[in-house]
C-alpha cells in the first residue's frame, strides 16, 4: 500500500488567548501527527501549508517544528510541503531552509517522484490568477480556498484546479475536513490540527490516503478539550455537573446570565480559559462579555482582517505592502523604508 499522511494548518506558534499553554498545544498536535505517521509507516507526510502561524516564528516554534522534522528523517519518512499564507515570506521561505538542511521537500512545478506517483506543489497565491501547472495525472498540493466552501466571494473555482489534470488534489487553508469527488478527482482538506478558532467544533485530525486506490481514512488527534455551552442551557448548572479542568469553556451568550459569574465558576473548577461567543449558525466574528455594567467586544482580528482584505480584492503586491504595515515587528519609523525596498525589488520582476 502506498499511503501518505495529509495534514495542513498546524499553525505552530499560535498563542491563542495569549496563553503559553495554547502555544504548546499547537506544537503538540503537530508532533502527535508526526508520531502517527511513523506508527502507520506512511510513505510520506504531505503538508498543505501554514506549518507556522506567522512568517516570523519564535525560537520555540522553530525548535518544535525541527523536532518533528528530525523525527521523520530518523524514521525515513519524507516531509513534503508547500507554503501557506500565514508563513509566507518574500524570497526564501522557512520551508526552503528546512529543505537545505535535508529535512523537507518544498514542492513546486517540478514533480517529486514518490513510488511512481508524481507530486506537485502550489504555494499560496491569494485571489490572483493562478499559473497552474499542466499535469498528466499525479497529485497537486495547494493552499487555497475554493468556491465550494469559501465564505467570501472571489475565491478560486474548483474547476480551475481540475483543469490542470491532477488525479488527486490535496488542499490546505480551510480548517474543517472536507472531501468530495468532482469529475472523478478526489479533492480534500484535512482540516487544522488544533482549534484555531473556538467555532471549529468538530474533532481535529489528519487524513491517511492510499495513492493507488484514493481511499481516504480519517485519524483524529487528541487535543485540548473545548466544552461548549449552548445559549439555551443553564451554564452554571452545566459547569457544576461536568469536568472542565484544563478545558477551554465556550459559552454561547444567552439572556439572563452574567459572564463574570460564569467565568468565576469555570475558573474555580480549573478551566484554562473562558470564551463568550455569539449564538448563531455562522462562525462568530465577535465575542462579547459584560463587565461591571460595561459591554466590551473582542473581535477575532485574524478573521476580520482576512474578510476585509478579501473584500478589497488587493493584488499580490498590495497584500505584500499591507503585510509590512501590519507587521508588529517593523517599527513605524521603518515602514517607509521597508515599502521602498519592496517597490525597488519589483522593478526586477
Amino acid at each position: 500500500m502506498s499511503e501518505i499522511l495529509h495534514l495542513a494548518d498546524t499553525h505552530i506558534g499560535t498563542r491563542q488567548y495569549g496563553l503559553a499553554e495554547r502555544r504548546a498545544d499547537f506544537s503538540a498536535a503537530f508532533l502527535q501527527a508526526v508520531e502517527l505517521a511513523i506508527a502507520e509507516q506512511v510513505r510520506a507526510v504531505v503538508h498543505a501549508g501554514d506549518l507556522f502561524d506567522s512568517r516570523n516564528p519564535s525560537t520555540e516554534d522553530l525548535r518544535d517544528a525541527l523536532s518533528g522534522l528530525l523525527r521523520l528523517r530518523e524514521a525515513g519518512v519524507p516531509f513534503l510541503g508547500i507554503v501557506g499564507n500565514h508563513e509566507q515570506k518574500r524570497g526564501v521561505q522557512w520551508l526552503d531552509l528546512f529543505a537545505a538542511l535535508g529535512l523537507a521537500v518544498h514542492l513546486g512545478p517540478e514533480p517529486y517522484p514518490l513510488e511512481g506517483t508524481r507530486i506537485y506543489g502550489l504555494d499560496y497565491s491569494g485571489r490572483r490568477e493562478l499559473e497552474l501547472p499542466r499535469l498528466s495525472g499525479g497529485v497537486l498540493v495547494a493552499h487555497q480556498l475554493l468556491d465550494r466552501i469559501a465564505t467570501v466571494s472571489g475565491e478560486l473555482k474548483s474547476a480551475q484546479l481540475l483543469d490542470c489534470g491532477a488525479e488527486l488534489i490535496l488542499l490546505g487553508d480551510y480548517h474543517e475536513h472536507q472531501s468530495w469527488l468532482e469529475r472523478g478527482v478526489l479533492i480534500t482538506y484535512p482540516g487544522s490540527t488544533e482549534r484555531w478558532r473556538a467555532s471549529e467544533r468538530s474533532p481535529r485530525g489528519v487524513s491517511l490516503i492510499d495513492l493507488e486506490t484514493k481511499r481516504l481514512t480519517r485519524r483524529n488527534l487528541q487535543t485540548r478539550p473545548f466544552v461548549y455551552i449552548e445559549a439555551d442551557e443553564d451554564p452554571l448548572r452545566r459547569l457544576k455537573g461536568e469536568e472542565v479542568r484544563g478545558a477551554v469553556v465556550c459559552v454561547y451568550r444567552g439572556a439572563g446570565w452574567k459572564p463574570e459569574e460564569i467565568e468565576e465558576e469555570a475558573r474555580s473548577r480549573g478551566a484554562l480559559a473562558v470564551q463568550f461567543l455569539e449564538p448563531g449558525p455562522a462562525a462568530p466574528l465577535a465575542e462579547e462579555v459584560e463587565l461591571s455594567g460595561a459591554q466590551l467586544e473582542f473581535l477575532d482580528l485574524e478573521e476580520t482582517l482576512a474578510q476585509e482584505l478579501a473584500r478589497l480584492g488587493l493584488s499580490r503586491e498590495g497584500q505584500e505592502i499591507e503585510a509590512i504595515i501590519r507587521d508588529e515587528r517593523i517599527p513605524d519609523s521603518n515602514v517607509d523604508a521597508e515599502v521602498t525596498r519592496l517597490l525597488e525589488s519589483w522593478q526586477g520582476r
